[in-house]
C-alpha cells in the first residue's frame, strides 16, 4: 500500500493524548503538526489477509484448513452466525518503534505525541485492510462485523502468535510475536473479521471491552 492513503486525525492524536478541549498554544500545535508529519515519513505500512470458512464447537470458533481454534465466548457470540472470517494483520514497520524511540531520550512529551499518531495511523492501516477484505466479502454476498483482536472480550492474546503463523505475516509483512505475546513492531495489529449473510453488525468494539465503564478515550 501507499504511504499516501493514510492521513493521520489531528483530533483522533488529541484523543489519544488524553485531550478534553483545552486551548492548545501555538509551540504545542506546532509540535503537533512536526509529529504528525514525522511520523507519516518514517513509516513502511503492510498488511496480510486470508480467508477461511469457520464453524463453532464446544471447544470454540474452528478455522478450517488451518490450526486455529479461537477460544472464548466472546468470539463464539461475535461469530456465532457466521460461515467464513478474514484473519488480517496490519504494521507500520519497525522504523516507527525507532523514531519513538530515539525520541524518548530527547523529550518524552515528543515521544508520547509520536506514539499518539502511530496510534491513529496503524488504525487507518487496518481501516484500509478492512475496506478491502469487505469489498472480498461483498463479492461473496456477505456482510461483514467489525474486526475483533486477540485482548477483546475473553480471546487470548496467544492466539496472536496461531494468526501471525497461519498468514505468513512474518515473511510477507515482517511481523513477529515475542513469548510475553508483545507483537515486533510495536505499532501492528491482528485481528479476525466475520463474514455473514445477515445485516451488518453495528454492535461496537467496546461492547466487549471489559475496562469500558473506566475507559478514558470513551470519556
Amino acid at each position: 500500500m501507499e504511504k499516501s492513503e493514510i492521513k493521520i486525525e489531528k483530533s483522533e492524536v488529541l484523543r489519544y493524548l488524553g485531550h478534553r478541549g483545552q486551548e492548545l498554544d501555538g509551540q504545542t500545535l506546532q509540535t503537533l503538526d512536526e509529529c504528525i508529519s514525522e511520523t507519516l515519513r518514517a513509516i513502511r505500512p503492510r498488511f496480510v489477509y486470508r480467508l477461511f470458512d469457520i464453524r463453532q464447537s464446544d471447544a470454540g470458533m474452528e478455522l478450517i484448513s488451518s490450526d486455529i481454534m479461537l477460544r472464548g465466548e466472546s468470539i463464539k457470540r461475535h461469530l456465532c452466525d457466521c460461515e467464513r472470517c478474514a484473519l488480517m494483520a496490519a504494521t507500520l514497520g519497525i522504523e516507527a518503534d525507532s523514531l519513538i524511540s530515539r525520541s524518548e531520550h530527547t523529550s518524552m512529551t515528543r515521544a508520547v505525541i509520536l506514539d499518539a499518531c502511530a496510534t491513529d495511523c496503524i488504525e487507518k492501516v487496518c481501516d484500509i485492510a478492512e475496506d478491502e477484505i469487505k469489498e472480498a466479502a461483498r463479492r461473496e454476498g456477505f456482510n461483514t462485523k467489525f474486526r475483533f483482536s486477540a485482548g477483546y472480550g475473553d480471546l487470548p492474546l496467544e492466539h496472536q502468535s496461531e494468526i501471525i503463523a497461519a498468514l505468513g505475516a512474518s515473511k510477507q509483512i515482517g511481523l513477529t510475536v515475542t513469548a510475553d505475546n508483545i507483537m515486533i513492531p510495536r505499532k501492528s495489529v491482528t485481528a479476525v473479521i466475520g463474514f455473514t449473510k445477515s445485516d451488518a453488525n453495528h454492535q461496537s468494539k467496546c461492547s466487549v471491552c471489559e475496562n469500558r465503564e473506566n475507559c478514558e478515550y470513551r470519556r
